[in-house]
């Protein structure tokens, strides 16, 4: 590729020349960055598929696979040979689509703005995988890089509002990179598998690199002035003109719960925002349609002409502050739990504090609080993520996160605040949890007593419980992670064996071994494939190299019948000797031993070239020289060996997407047991089994796979959220007062 042919230019790039002004020099030099490092990675991408390819031609012609193998395996890498083959033999083609698609994609946002809307239609089956991994790749990025993402965003965005004329904010994010991608290989036919093979290839090469492209832009506009700083969204927002919140609004929506259809998709700190200024009485509820505190319908701004008396909010502190060492000192006796009753009992204490004859009330504002965080606890009772034993530690926090509303207005603006950290530290610590009598249950209690304790105004308090509750996680996930890494390798190194032994049984179908190497192929090299297995699991490349290298070998040691067996064997067995020679040097094993059993290999090649010749030898008068029962397989039982591994398959794809190891559950324990909260640490695709392990990581339960997925299906089982207990909380009130 020439570099001259796809510059990336203001000019060519724009329908409207943009107007010299102070930030063209930036828009030049942003170019000029796009130039250097996307084409960069583009051209290595495409230079390193040309590698790719002589190596999987190079293999395909060691292995002699046929590109219509019914082998799965050699499925496998007759397909990503196909699909690198294409990649390569429209190498230009597919360049120039690709920077095209990405030239009109910088095209200024001005050029788009009377574009007519696309009609939405229905996508087949291809098109969704297609969009599935466009999605995946966009999520990869946005977990390495995605901050640098929404700066560079944000300063296009700064651009645009100051009228200069730039592409559009979203044009270069990894989602429409890809887009591009997947635009420049439509034209070229490719197999769904195909496709999807170059997609995750692009991903590796050009997509997961993107991420010094956006630090190199982002740098260009904080040296050229434009927002060295990212301002936070909570300090772009203007009141508005009338302070009411319509509950005729569309709908808001909890993330966690993917519940909604018609929704606001709204960020989180614009729903900090929003609720922060609704506590401070900046704005109302309007609309009598829906059951909400009275607070909420109220104004403000009217008790100051109301001429009601309310009671100083210090005096409301102190009468909270009361009830709460009276939570103390009942603990679970108490029934200080809905809103109304600690209302209740608050008036009841501050009339009695009160020696003025004049009636008072609490302020709006204080009412508020009291009801809003009131939901809140509400909704961590309804969330089902958390145990029943947890939530109950966790009601007993609820006058201090009210007493912390009411003096501290960053709570809901401050992602990072010490009491949401206290609401959230708890149940991830208690994730499986469910009995008072469980060692952590108590270092939970001791927390939260700490905290109720001590707590009066004073933050400190929480930061001290924020600090615990982080020793204690630490400590017990370094605990758990070590107890499960021990149990996934006895659990995986059991399971080996069956599998690498399944593999010998299959491969060996029908076949005879020369004694001589019994010993290389049933102990160093079915090591090696354990080993293998193990380290990198049977979907890796070092693990099909290995299925590879035995099938070839057994095939070779096979007795010469016909002159085409002879042809084949004295073409590649110099190859193959070298080959497993490399393989096995590579491991742990006896080097003296392996040497032997390498230099054995090489005398029965040389013996069966030389006593055969080019004729045809009687297999009859070599049987000594071969192990006749050497892994025997009857037909029927090839025939249970493949059936098994199909069910096994259907099993494991019946599994729902989040469905994966280091997921937690509620399981089914059985009618007459209790559901256990359980992590998946293991999934045995092979045999279609699940392992699960409780906290301490060490492994309880073993289920098959589909059975586990019916559980899923009839929500026997189901996933515990893995969500911020805060803000699920926070989104299901703002969802029930915009419903």
């Amino acid at each position: 590729m020439t570099a001259d042919i796809y510059t990336l230019k203001t000019g060519d790039l724009r329908d409207d020349q943009p107007k010299e002004d102070e930030f063209s020099p930036l828009i030049e030099s942003i170019y000029g960055v796009l130039n250097q490092q996307l084409m960069e990675s583009f051209t290595d991408m495409l230079d390193n598929a040309e590698l790719t390819l002589k190596e999987l031609n190079a293999r395909k012609k060691l292995l002699d696979i046929e590109e219509d193998s019914e082998d799965e395996i050699d499925k496998a890498l007759v397909q990503k040979l196909i699909s690198f083959r294409k990649l390569c033999e429209n190498r230009n083609t597919i360049n120039s689509s690709f920077f095209i698609a990405i030239n009109e994609q910088l095209k200024s946002s001005a050029a788009h703005d009377d574009d007519e809307e696309e009609e939405l239609s229905l996508v087949d089956h291809e098109e969704m995988e297609e969009m599935v991994a466009i999605t995946t790749m966009h999520a990869n990025a946005l977990n390495l890089f995605g901050e640098e993402i929404s700066d560079m965003e944000a300063r296009i965005e700064y651009l645009e509002i100051q009228s200069t004329p730039i592409f559009d904010k979203q044009a270069l994010n990894p989602n429409h990179i890809c887009g591009a991608f997947q635009s420049a290989l439509k034209p070229h036919n490719l197999t769904p598998e195909n496709t999807l093979i170059l997609f995750k290839y692009f991903d590796e090469k050009v997509n997961l690199q993107l991420g010094e492209m956006y630090r190199s832009i982002n740098q260009l506009f904080i040296d050229a002035g434009v927002m060295p700083k990212i301002i936070l969204n909570t300090q772009q927002y203007e009141e508005p003109e009338e302070k009411t919140f319509t509950t005729r609004t569309a709908t808001y929506y909890d993330p966690t719960e993917k519940v909604a259809t018609d929704f606001v998709p709204r960020s989180q700190s614009e729903m900090n925002h929003i609720v922060s200024q609704f506590m401070k009485g900046n704005f109302t509820v309007t609309g009598d349609e829906l059951e909400l505190p009275a607070s909420f319908y109220k104004d403000p701004a009217s008790q100051n002409i109301n001429g009601k008396e309310y009671y100083r909010r210090k005096e409301v502190i102190r009468s909270l502050s009361k009830l709460q060492s009276k939570l103390t000192e009942l603990g679970e006796e108490s029934n200080l739990v809905s809103v109304e009753e600690i209302k209740r009992s608050l008036m009841a204490d501050i009339g009695q504090s009160n020696s003025e004859d004049v009636t008072r009330e609490v302020t709006i504002v204080d009412e508020r609080s009291i009801d809003f965080v009131g939901m809140m606890f509400d909704a961590i009772t309804a969330d089902e993520s958390i145990s029943k034993v947890i939530t109950n530690l966790l009601q007993q926090l609820q006058i201090p996160v009210i007493k912390v509303a009411m003096n501290d207005e960053t709570l809901f603006e401050d992602e990072s605040h010490p009491a949401r950290n206290v609401l959230n530290l708890i149940p991830k610590l208690g994730k499986g949890v469910t009995e008072k009598e469980d060692r952590i249950y108590d270092d939970i209690e001791k927390v939260v007593d700490d905290l109720l304790d001590e707590y009066d105004v004073d933050i400190a308090s929480f930061e001290n419980a924020v600090e615990a509750l982080e020793g204690l996680i630490t400590s017990e996930e370094k605990l758990a992670e070590e107890n499960e890494r021990n149990e996934q390798r006895t659990i995986i190194r059991q399971h080996a064996r069956g599998v690498v032994l399944k593999e010998l049984r299959y491969l060996s179908s029908n076949k005879r071994l020369p004694k001589p190497v019994q010993p290389l192929v049933l102990k160093h090299w079915s090591t090696l494939m354990l080993n293998r297995y193990i380290q990198f699991g049977k979907d890796s490349d070092q693990w099909i190299q290995s299925v590879m290298l035995l099938k070839l070998m057994l095939k070779l040691l096979q007795p010469i019948k016909q002159q085409n067996q002879w042809d084949e064997l004295n073409s590649n067995h110099v190859a193959l000797v070298e080959a497993v020679n490399d393989e096995l040097f590579e491991t742990q094993q006896d080097k003296k031993m392996i040497n032997e059993q390498v230099q054995s290999l090489q005398k029965t090649f040389s013996k069966m070239l030389e006593e055969n010749g080019f004729e045809v030898t009687d297999d009859n008068n070599q049987d000594e020289e071969y192990h006749e029962d050497f892994m025997e397989v009857s037909i029927a039982e090839m025939t249970q060996i493949k059936e098994e591994a199909r069910i096994a398959y259907e099993k494991i794809r019946r599994l729902p997407s989040d469905a994966k190891p280091g997921v937690w559950f509620e399981i089914f324990n059985g009618e007459d047991h209790a559901i256990r909260r359980l992590k998946m640490s293991v999934v045995l695709t092979e045999v279609a089994k699940v392992i699960f392990v409780d906290r301490k990581g060490v492994k309880v339960m073993e289920k098959d796979a589909g059975e586990f997925a019916d559980e899923l299906k009839n929500n026997k089982s189901r996933v515990l959220a893995d969500h911020s207990t805060f803000n699920h909380a926070l989104g299901r009130v703002i969802a029930s007062m915009a419903a």
